[in-house]
């Protein structure tokens, strides 16, 4: 029966661990399996990992692609139908919000959607609520604020394109 004081590894699974540079006999000694001279044979001589035999390498044929701008805007976007949690409070940006995007000073809340619920909150804080929600928001008797922007400008919205 197998008990943890008699568990053994099978026959021949572990060896004996090289020791290197004891001596001629041992048939690792002098060079300990290094060989002669060379890169690999000096003290901290490795290749680096990425090296490829003077091939140009991976990382240096793919072509670069993108940028991330720390200074790009960070949209964080409610919909209106997972408002009806939030019944009879005042909300503002900061309750909307994940607790990783409030810190950033760049993060704009948007509201958006059609499908209001059944309960609704008494007034909402965002930077922008779409036009359409907005009148239905405001007719169902919610306070909208819009909140500007930390420079001071208020978030763009689409204007509709004229039909000629």
């Amino acid at each position: 029966m197998f008990k943890l004081h008699n568990l053994k590894a099978p026959i021949g699974s572990n060896h004996p661990k090289k020791r290197k540079g004891l001596g001629i006999g041992s048939g690792l000694g002098k060079t300990a399996g290094k060989g002669h001279k060379g890169q690999k044979a000096r003290s901290g001589g490795q290749v680096h990992p990425m090296f490829e035999g003077g091939q140009i390498p991976l990382q240096r044929r793919m072509p670069k692609v993108g940028f991330n701008s720390p200074l790009k805007d960070l949209d964080f976007r409610v919909n209106v139908a997972e408002l009806g949690v939030y019944e009879g409070r005042n909300l503002t940006a900061k309750d909307l919000m994940s607790k990783a995007q409030r810190p950033k000073p760049r993060t704009r809340l948007s509201i958006y959607g059609c499908r209001l619920p059944a309960k609704l909150p008494t007034s909402i804080e965002a930077h922008h609520v779409s036009p359409n929600l907005k009148k239905i928001l405001e007719a169902k008797g919610v306070g909208i604020t819009l909140i500007p922007l930390k420079d001071g400008s208020r978030p763009r919205v689409k204007k509709k394109k004229e039909k000629k």
